[in-house]
């Protein structure tokens, strides 16, 4: 029953949202992370010890300001699920430009097996809907909520433009069928992993864990890690960005390729967060397995 009640809630949000002009409901989702902002007591905690443990002369008014901005990044990824199901193909084009495209396109006609790498940055579905209705469809993972219809909307959001979606459990072996049969397959490996799943790397510039996963894919299939990121701009306009890929390594000594192909990952995805670190998600205990203590009440660096 109460799935049920908090579906039908949601739905209404959506509905009225859909049926409000684009600046008012841009207004009133800005409004939100705002008002997010000032309640969100432990989010801002996790956001600053994060910050000034990387950053260790970061301002604290650089830190409200990205404080800020998490929560003004989540509402673009609720307004993007909200407007794919109205947007015009003309409409995406015209807010999102793209750089470095060719990167995709040598690797894709020369057959070679593809995975993208990217992180909690910037506005997350606008890459998706973007890359699905314009460069390629796109095998995508995802997590499973408490709430099956509200993860169904999502998914059909996410699906319209020709991803696919597939939750954790039994990815694995889904993916494994996608890399045979060539498709594109997009992980995020920025989230903390425990030991037993991931490997030590060095992440902007601390110790944590990177997941294993893109590497035996590489690994196995010859697959090809090309990072992409999106940046959001001004006025609600974004831009995509292609890097350099990073090549499979596939030696005699298994436990050195995956080390070296984790810390490439690893060197990517720092290298992206460090062009406007603001757009990564701060809230995020990404540091936790190796020093918990930053996220005391205490902590202050």
């Amino acid at each position: 029953m109460l799935e049920k009640i908090t579906y039908i809630l949601f739905l209404a949000f959506v509905k009225f949202m859909q049926i409000l002009p684009k600046k008012l409901r841009r207004g009133i989702l800005f409004g939100f992370s705002r008002l997010v902002y000032l309640f969100a007591k432990k989010t801002n905690r996790i956001i600053r010890a994060n910050l000034k443990f990387v950053y260790k002369d970061i301002s604290e008014e650089e830190i409200k300001k990205i404080q800020k901005y998490s929560y003004f990044n989540m509402t673009l990824w609720i307004l993007t699920l909200i407007e794919n199901f109205t947007m015009s193909d003309e409409e995406l084009k015209q807010s999102v430009e793209i750089e470095n495209l060719e990167i995709f396109e040598k690797l894709k006609s020369e057959g070679k097996p593809i995975i993208l790498i990217s992180a909690h940055f910037g506005n997350m579905e606008m890459l998706s809907s973007y890359l699905n209705r314009f460069v390629t469809p796109i095998v995508q993972v995802a997590r499973e909520s408490n709430f099956n219809q509200i993860d169904n909307f999502i998914v059909k959001s996410r699906e319209k433009f020709g991803s696919k979606i597939i939750f954790r459990s039994g990815a694995l072996k889904y993916l494994y069928k996608s890399l045979k049969r060539k498709e594109v397959i997009s992980l995020i490996i920025d989230q903390s992993i425990n030991s037993k799943e991931g490997i030590e790397v060095e992440f902007l510039g601390k110790k944590c864990n990177q997941t294993t996963s893109t590497s035996a894919f590489a690994k196995k299939f010859d697959a090809y890690l090309l990072p992409v990121a999106i940046f959001n701009q001004d006025d609600y306009k974004y831009k995509i960005k292609f890097y350099d890929f990073i090549k499979p390594i596939n030696t005699q000594n298994d436990e050195d390729d995956m080390k070296k192909l984790a810390q490439l990952q690893a060197n990517a995805i720092s290298a992206i967060i460090n062009e406007d670190k603001k757009q990564w998600f701060w809230p995020h205990k990404r540091f936790k397995t190796h020093y918990k203590e930053i996220y005391g009440k205490n902590f202050n660096n």
